[in-house]
């Protein structure tokens, strides 16, 4: 039996998974939802027993979905895949004070006029160097409700005081990191402290895969297929 999880980061939804979840058709799949737009709030347990054989329980999450997922999931999660994550959002080194005041703009932008703008330029940003279609998603990409509201700028506090793993993470977990390198979010530091801590915290060394051709968000299907690649060659070894 294979179970996934996934959490979606800061601003984003359950929907982005709809490609990974098509790629995944023989996994058990189920999709956290923190609700930020008009999506019910959804936080997912595991389905299977632990002590069932060849089990595999895999957490995957997106950015600051690696904060956000439920710590008792991601603790009995024996394989976890942190895309674009990090342990530490902002850097302590020359990209401070940018990243700071960026994302110190962005909170005060919230619950503003110039909110919608603000979440605009994120998504764009998120996708670059591959696009986005703002428009034919406007409805509910840039419509918060208001709790969703309060949690977005909850979440965006947790983020810029995030400065160590997430709370759960099991020390047994097989991890992969997958780190875009044309991500215009993350600063190249924040990347090597996450793969700096979790060296440290694992028992068995984390596999990374750099992406060429993707930023933040991961959206070819080529590159979903490479972890799926990564997590089924994995099961297969745990069942010999």
């Amino acid at each position: 039996m294979k179970e996934i999880i996934a959490m979606h980061g800061w601003a984003g939804d359950s929907h982005q998974w709809s490609t990974w979840i098509d790629c995944f058709q023989n996994w058990e799949w189920q999709a956290a939802e923190r609700g930020y737009k008009d999506l019910c709030p959804y936080t997912p347990k595991w389905k299977n027993d632990l002590n069932q054989s060849g089990l595999k329980r895999v957490a995957i999450c997106h950015s600051l979905g690696s904060h956000l997922i439920d710590k008792e999931v991601l603790h009995s999660a024996n394989h976890v895949v942190f895309i674009n994550s990090f342990s530490r959002f902002i850097p302590t080194g020359k990209e401070n004070w940018t990243v700071t005041t960026a994302l110190n703009r962005m909170m005060d932008t919230i619950n503003t006029p110039h909110e919608e703008s603000m979440l605009r330029r994120f998504y764009i940003k998120a996708h670059k160097p591959n696009s986005i279609n703002i428009e034919s998603n406007e409805s509910y990409l840039l419509s918060l409700s208001d709790s969703g509201r309060i949690k977005l700028k909850n979440d965006l506090k947790l983020l810029i005081n995030s400065d160590s793993l997430p709370t759960g993470l099991n020390a047994d977990s097989k991890v992969l990191i997958i780190n875009s390198n044309k991500d215009y979010i993350l600063a190249n530091e924040t990347k090597e402290k996450l793969t700096e801590d979790l060296t440290i915290h694992l028992k068995e060394k984390p596999t990374i895969i750099n992406l060429q051709d993707e930023g933040h968000s991961i959206s070819k299907l080529r590159n979903i297929q490479k972890i799926k690649h990564w997590l089924e060659s994995a099961h297969a070894k745990n069942m010999v």
